[in-house]
């Protein structure tokens, strides 16, 4: 649970480092509605890749 919550602190502030950094001045969403998104984004996606090697390695054992 440590692990996770580690994770999640670390994507949070990777998502907003790397909108505050790539923002484009003529987007209309607000910084912390574009960070949430980038976040939700990056999590999501490495916490579904993870459960499909979770699964894979499952299923191979």
């Amino acid at each position: 649970m440590t692990k996770l919550l580690l994770f999640l602190l670390m994507t949070a502030m990777i998502s907003l480092v790397h909108v505050s950094v790539t923002r484009i001045e003529e987007r209309q969403l607000p910084l912390k509605k574009e960070a949430v998104r980038y976040f939700l984004s990056v999590g999501g996606g490495i916490v579904i890749l993870a459960l499909i090697v979770q699964f894979l390695s499952m299923a191979f054992q």
